[in-house]
């Protein structure tokens, strides 16, 4: 198709139905693509006027950089664009640090609700394409370059994603815009640049609409994903949750509750789920190994782990979490005021005492010239445990029996009820368990 301003505003409030009260911030490197997408957003300024501004990055990379970072103020000046710019310090050259970089840059400039316009065009789908079929990726990453998602509470568009490359030079010529180029566009020690240079030149000679009808087989992928995204949200209706826990930072999904889906569904479920909540992606062994899990469960202190992430698994549920790393134990913390609630965890839960607690603690069986008081303590901090009907108590046991993880009895603060050298074990203050003493929230 021909890119043409006109059709290309319709595009942005038409078929990606985007809202003309935002403000759009486009992406803005100096070359062709990004300078053919800011040309074509201050046209469709003119005519719905929305606030556009420009994102520039200086990588430092490359010697011209800072020449680049000149020429994108000069041309922003012209068209009337607030341009932000920065300049980074990339832990390495690598391509993936220079994206993870610049797209964190980009979350901190674009305001909530609001739009980040890329110029990625049908021969970077082509690329993006191959290179995760070179991978081994499934069909979330086959469609990787999506024309619109989510972004840090606002949303990335790739309103070019439909163009050839041809048609965006065509464009740039006839409107006479000037660009800079980036050598290292050329370096095929570069994965993509290898397949722009090497591979996509004998695909198109090969047949010559291939790079249209590969960037259409991922268009394709991402209605089939979204297939995938729609049947997995579908069953995770009828699985438990547990939200994220404030101790060991873990998420919990109820496998029990799966073992009616195949295993392609249940698969499905678990990397939507672990994508839904921006942990971690597992790699292909790793989930075969968590769906043979759910139909052996290993002990309750097994873990699967990778990269610095673990699943653990514990009377039907998976639990998802970053590795433990075990600090002090919790700090023994009086309650002497029930009017008080108390505030764990970086305020994370609070706790209020019941009315069922508040009789106990003044009944005529603590009030002694001894006085009793209330505390939280970890388990080790408790020395002579004993139950409200005065026998003695295994700590662990009991534990075990109010269904807390192993990973999480030794330092899980329990409420006690203190008088002399007794402490009588009450419950443990657990965001996942039911009390008749405490309420949690």
């Amino acid at each position: 198709m021909t890119l043409r301003p006109e059709k290309f505003a319709e595009q942005l409030f038409g078929e990606l139905a985007l809202n003309q009260d935002s403000t759009f911030y486009v992406a803005y490197s100096g070359g062709v693509d990004s300078h053919v997408l800011l040309s074509l957003m201050e046209q469709a300024r003119l005519k719905y006027g929305f606030n556009l501004e420009a994102l520039h990055v200086n990588h430092k990379l490359q010697e011209e950089s800072s020449l680049w970072a000149t020429h994108c103020m000069k041309i922003c000046a012209a068209m009337d664009v607030p341009l932000h710019q920065t300049a980074l310090d990339l832990p390495s050259n690598s391509e993936s640090a220079a994206r993870v970089g610049r797209y964190q840059w980009f979350a901190e400039q674009v305001l909530h609700d609001n739009v980040l316009l890329t110029g990625h065009h049908q021969q970077d789908r082509t690329e993006t394409l191959l290179f995760n079929l070179m991978r081994g990726a499934g069909s979330a990453g086959l469609s990787s370059l999506h024309k619109t998602r989510p972004f840090h509470r606002s949303k990335l568009v790739r309103p070019l994603l439909g163009y050839s490359k041809q048609e965006i030079l065509d464009y740039a010529k006839e409107q006479q815009l000037q660009w800079v180029e980036d050598p290292s566009n050329q370096h095929n020690s570069y994965s993509r640049n290898h397949i722009r240079n090497k591979i996509i030149p004998h695909l198109t000679q090969f047949r010559v609409d291939a790079i249209r009808n590969i960037s259409r087989a991922a268009d394709n992928l991402e209605g089939e994903n979204s297939l995938l995204r729609e049947v997995a949200i579908s069953d995770l209706v009828e699985i438990s949750e547990h939200p994220k826990h404030p101790y060991d930072g873990s998420h919990a999904l109820c496998f029990q509750d799966m073992q009616h889906l195949s295993k392609n569904r249940q698969g499905n479920v678990v990397r939507f789920w672990l994508n839904s909540l921006n942990l971690h992606t597992p790699s292909k062994r790793l989930l075969n190994d968590l769906l043979l899990a759910f139909r052996s469960p290993p002990l309750g202190n097994a873990v699967l782990q990778e990269n610095g992430f673990q699943f653990r698994f514990y009377r039907g549920f998976m639990y998802a979490m970053p590795a433990l790393h075990h600090d002090d134990s919790f700090s023994t913390i009086d309650w002497n005021d029930l009017d008080q609630p108390i505030d764990l965890y970086e305020k994370k839960i609070r706790v209020d005492a019941t009315v069922k607690l508040r009789e106990l603690f003044h009944s005529d069986r603590f009030r002694s010239p001894l006085g009793a008081s209330l505390k939280l303590a970890s388990r080790s901090k408790i020395e002579n445990p004993k139950a409200l009907q005065g026998h003695s108590l295994n700590l662990k046991k009991w534990l075990q029996g109010m269904g807390v993880p192993p990973w999480r009895r030794q330092d899980l603060p329990i409420l006690t009820l203190s008088q002399s050298n007794t402490d009588v074990v009450l419950c443990p203050i657990d965001q996942q368990l039911q009390s008749d003493w405490v309420l949690l929230g």
